[in-house]
């Protein structure tokens, strides 16, 4: 496992992206009020859950994916969007598209951080 990675580590970079362009325009619950889990899963490179009966978001990345800085800021920013659209979408599955809401913040977002959007 790549030791650099870890909840406390994910959760500061959520902070601090979510006081940042884009993202500082929605609503996003503090780092306190989501679980942030680091899996070693060669299948996914992150996922976002939302929450169920007053459960926190849950944002996963995993290590088997993720050894550089770079490409964990990508996948974290990748479910922040999942979790924006969550937020605002009245049909509560359209989180899980890349259609839509999210197609549209994953262009901004790559445009302003400097992400090739389709690696988004």
């Amino acid at each position: 496992m790549t030791s650099w990675i870890d909840e406390n580590t994910i959760a500061n970079l959520y902070s601090a992206l979510r006081e940042m362009n884009v993202f500082s325009e929605y609503k996003l619950p503090p780092a306190s009020q989501v679980d942030f889990v680091i899996v070693h899963d060669e299948s996914m490179c992150g996922q976002y859950e939302p929450p169920e009966k007053g459960e926190p978001h849950i944002i996963t990345i995993s290590t088997a994916r993720h050894t550089h800085l770079y490409p964990v800021l990508m996948t974290l920013c990748h479910e922040i969007i999942h979790m924006i659209v969550y937020m605002t979408s009245k049909k509560t599955n359209q989180y899980t598209s890349h259609k839509g809401l999210f197609l549209k913040l994953q262009k901004r977002v790559a445009k302003v951080y400097g992400f090739d959007p389709k690696e988004l």
